[in-house]
């Protein structure tokens, strides 16, 4: 699971002089920053019917409704 952290203080540009050449927004920048949120979003669960593969870890889970097809700790349910 990863999260999205921003890397390009795009806000910061505009105070910058009009000859300053970090002020340009360029096109890597903008892919890089598509790229890492598409890899945040892509590796969440959906809210809604959230599909887990491999060992899914909840702490502190209160459960409503019907779970199956699975083990919990010290043997199945």
């Amino acid at each position: 699971m990863s999260n999205y952290t921003k890397l390009v203080d795009f806000a910061a540009k505009d105070s910058l002089p009009t000859t300053d050449p970090l002020k340009v927004v360029q096109g890597t920048e903008i892919d890089t920053e598509f790229t890492n949120i598409q890899t945040a979003v892509n590796s969440k669960a959906d809210v809604a019917s959230p599909a887990f593969t491999g060992t899914a870890v909840f702490n502190n889970v209160t459960l409503n409704g019907t779970l199956s097809g699975g083990t919990v700790e010290g043997g199945s349910y």
